[in-house]
């Protein structure tokens, strides 16, 4: 934002200006060669960039206005105020810093004379000033001269800044005699040694920049965990923690909001847990506005940076002042003489290999907090992922607050899900609502992967994989809807036979925080998803590539799942998988490829089923009943129609069910297949028992039953019980519960719990189980029925069929009301009435609603008078 104003403003002008001064102060030497005009220029250029980029980052935050107001719209360093204060910087070097420098209290009435706030342009004048007087003070060959006054300071012993510095200006203009006791001055080690600390100011000494939020909200456990890993020896081990997730994550906060609770609390903390240093370094290269990506200056590019920091915070000039060589050990003794907390901002954009071999050799009792995109291997890492709903509502909610946004809960919530919880991302959205972007357009630009938050969290980290195996990894995963197994994921990347690379790939995307990981499973975040995607339509020949192979993998796995009910099936495996194809499908829907949706609507209308989502499963039958009558497809009209007969019936929609039934029915008479014409006409004696046409639903099973002969014969016995289970039902709903009873025991002969058969169904054994404990509720052994009922119950929360759990739900609060237990039937009734609401399940509806009505108390009448 202020990175081309500073450098042609300040660059030019003030290194002109300094120079000027210091010419002044050493004409007589420079004359003479001793020192080296030209070095001391160029120098002073360096220290003139290196202020504005402080200022920049530092004072921005404070009053952004003045700040782009002072670096872009006037040429202050000309002035007669700024060049007086200037001089003073030069000739006081050593003003007490715990005190406001003489700058501070100077007025700038020539700088932005139409700015009536004075107060704020004096303030924002003398931080820039205090800013580039540090800066100047560490230029070797001024120091040196600084140095020598400092000792002269120290040895003399008194504290009056004003003496001193008036001896120091006279001494510089008169170099003749100060130049020559240069000659004598004591080696580096000896300044070390001899160097007196600067005037006393308080605990912590550090410099930490401004929070840029105004309440820090959530990451207790990280902060918390933190705490603990900050710890002295030998409380904690561990010296390197690096805080690591994608950008705009809250990384950077994290780090700040920890450093100003050890600052802020130096005095609470016991001795042993303070720290008498906080040094904090950043080397990020951009920040994210409402406005865009915007360049900011990078004050920390490698080790000797951190030295800089180092020899400021903890006022060690003489740490400058060495050679290269013998700077390490002089950072090291400080570092080990003071516990200090060090702060890497933005590892990830450092490149200097000095700079992890001096980390991985800290002295004790130096503990280190970095954060970066990558993952250190020497390390102890805590990784950040998106706030918690509740925690990234509560930032909402903040920060619209402080934007006099007016935002409802639907807005809020459908915010947090584009964001993922991402911090940066809330911010930077509220922000452009606050442009007056509207709700809708902000939302969009969060699902494209190429909107500013998008490319300010993933660029530079995507780049450095291209032509990885991880790139081709990430860019499979963004076809996922949700987390996805290791050997799915290399499947679909095509590195199926290349494990090790599928692994590697893996380990680099986790380095980079590009993917998050539980247990052996894999997701992206909704920003990292929609970024991946747009990569995706940037590679056309690629994205063909991966969608081939995720179809085919999908479609594969899809028809594991069998198509005959009775048929065993993983219902647990199927909650997992269900994601999958109806990612898939919906795809095929949008791109019109009724063949690879007609590939994998069996296995998502079983899933719907398990997990309950009626309304999803008929409109995805009809899609797919379209779809297989379109294409001539017998085998998957004959299949969809059998499942969405059944769940219509339940639905209370009989006409609807029969009327698909009786199609299913002639055309399995028509396609001369005794498998289905034996499914499809049981389903038609359950949806004619519903009904109560008993006697038609009966002569169906008989006319099933009568084709067992046709079928494999692996296949009659489970047949048989199918038939026999829905005889019982046949005899339950009339009431005739021993002959109800003997059926299901038939039944239960071929469907046993204990069964370990691979077509063993163990909805079926179940299901038998809770018919079997209504057959002992209605002969009056309600304990054993109760027993079964929470056997099944069991199971089917576990394992899924919200249909199943409904109707078990049902029985048991009727039963508790047989048993006079109504605080207990009311507790089941509620929820089988929740869930049979949702479901539409017309006979478990009327049942629960009849029981809360009859177990609610009566409304109180009005006493009538007397």
């Amino acid at each position: 934002m202020f990175t081309d104003p500073l450098s042609n403003i300040l660059s030019s002008t003030l290194s002109n200006i300094l120079g000027q001064l210091i010419g002044s102060l050493v004409a007589d030497k420079l004359q003479q060669g001793t020192l080296n005009e030209r070095a001391i220029r160029r120098k002073l250029n360096a220290a003139v960039v290196q202020a504005a980029a402080r200022f920049a980052r530092e004072y921005y935050a404070h009053d952004p206005e003045l700040t782009i107001a002072l670096t872009a719209e006037t040429h202050f360093a000309d002035l007669p105020s700024v060049q007086a204060a200037l001089r003073e910087l030069l000739t006081h070097p050593f003003q007490d810093p715990a005190a406001p420098l003489s700058t501070v209290q100077a007025r700038f009435d020539d700088v932005l004379p139409a700015q009536l706030d004075r107060l704020r342009v004096n303030a924002a004048v003398a931080a820039f000033l205090h800013l580039l007087g540090d800066e100047v003070l560490y230029i070797p060959e001024l120091q040196q001269l600084y140095t020598l006054a400092f000792q002269r300071m120290n040895v003399e012993g008194t504290r009056t800044v004003a003496a001193n510095t008036a001896e120091l200006v006279q001494g510089m203009h008169n170099l003749s005699d100060t130049l020559t006791q240069l000659a004598l001055a004591p080696k580096v080690a000896e300044l070390t040694a001899a160097a007196a600390r600067p005037p006393q100011r308080s605990r912590p000494w550090h410099n930490l920049p401004q929070r840029d939020y105004a309440l820090f909200v959530g990451r207790q456990a990280e902060l918390d965990r933190l705490q603990q890993l900050l710890l002295p020896y030998p409380a904690s081990r561990h010296f390197l923690v690096t805080l690591d997730g994608i950008g705009g994550v809250g990384k950077s906060a994290l780090a700040l909001e920890t450093a100003y609770r050890y600052r802020d609390q130096y005095a609470q903390l016991p001795s042993q847990e303070r720290f008498e240093a906080i040094i904090w370094v950043s080397a990020k290269r951009t920040l994210l506005t409402a406005a865009g990506i915007q360049a900011r200056p990078q004050t920390f590019n490698n080790l000797h940076d951190l030295y800089r920091e180092t020899a400021m915070v903890l006022e060690l000039p003489p740490i400058l002042q060495a050679a290269g060589d013998e700077r390490r050990g002089l950072v090291e003794r400080a570092l080990a003489g003071c516990r200090t907390l060090l702060i890497i901002d933005n590892l990830e954009t450092v490149d200097d290999d000095e700079l992890l071999s001096f980390l991985r050799e800290l002295p004790d009792p130096t503990k280190v907090i970095i954060t970066t995109r990558h993952r250190v291997d020497i390390a102890y890492p805590i990784r950040l992922v998106g706030m918690p709903r509740d925690d990234a509502l509560q930032v909402i909610a903040l920060e619209a607050e402080r934007k006099n946004l007016v935002l409802d809960s639907d807005t809020a919530s459908e915010l947090y899900r584009r964001t993922g919880g991402i911090p940066l991302a809330i911010v930077w959205s509220l922000g452009l609502m606050s442009l007056d972007y509207s709700i809708e357009s902000v939302l969009r630009r969060l699902g494209s992967g190429y909107s500013d938050i998008a490319r300010f969290c993933f660029s530079e980290s995507v780049d450095r994989i291209r032509n990885h195996d991880a790139y081709r990894l990430l860019l499979a995963l963004a076809l996922f809807d949700s987390s996805t197994s290791r050997y799915m994921l290399g499947e679909v990347a095509g590195l199926d036979s290349d494990e090790i690379g599928r692994d590697d790939g893996l380990a680099e995307l986790l380095q980079l925080s590009l993917v998050n990981r539980e247990e052996d499973r894999f997701s992206l975040l909704p920003l990292t998803r929609a970024f991946a995607q747009e990569e995706l339509a940037q590679h056309p020949e690629t994205e063909a590539q991966l969608r081939d192979l995720w179809i085919a993998h999908l479609t594969k796995l899809a028809q594991t799942y069998p198509t005959f009910e009775w048929r065993w099936h993983d219902t647990r495996r199927l909650r997992q998988d269900g994601q999958y194809f109806r990612s898939l499908a919906n795809w095929a829907d949008q791109a019109a490829r009724p063949d690879v949706f007609l590939g994998v609507v069996p296995a998502l209308l079983r899933y719907y089923n398990v997990i309950g989502q009626w309304v999803e499963f008929v409109t995805t039958a009809l899609s797919g009943l379209e779809y297989a009558q379109l294409l001539g497809d017998a085998n998957n009209t004959l299949h969809i129609s059998d499942m969405l007969a059944c769940i219509l019936s339940q639905q209370g929609y009989h006409a609807e069910a029969e009327s698909t039934i009786k199609r299913a029915i002639k055309l399995a008479r028509t396609q001369k297949s005794a498998e289905w014409l034996c499914d499809t006409l049981q389903t038609y004696a359950q949806i004619l028992r519903r009904i109560d046409k008993f006697e038609q639903a009966r002569a169906c099973c008989d006319e099933a039953a009568s084709l067992i002969s046709e079928l494999p014969t692996e296949q009659q016995a489970y047949t048989q019980a199918n038939i026999s289970f829905e005889l019982g039902k046949n005899a339950r709903d009339q009431g005739d519960w021993p002959l109800a009873q003997t059926y299901f025991l038939a039944a239960q002969q071929v469907f046993r719990l204990e069964d370990t058969d691979p077509v063993f169904n163990p909805d079926r054994a179940w299901g038998l189980l809770g018919n079997i404990g209504l057959v002992l509720q209605h002969s009056g052994d309600f304990d054993a029925a109760a027993q079964m009922y929470q056997q099944a119950l069991a199971y089917f929360r576990e394992a899924g069929g919200v249909g199943y759990m409904t109707t078990i739900l049902t029985r048991l609060a009727l039963l508790e009301e047989q048993r006079g237990r109504p605080v207990a039937a009311m507790s089941y009734a509620q929820e089988a009435l929740e869930r049979s609401r949702r479901l539409g399940l017309a006979q478990e509806l009327a049942q629960m609603e009849a029981l809360c009505a009859r177990l609610s108390p009566p409304p109180q009448q009005p006493l009538s008078a007397c």
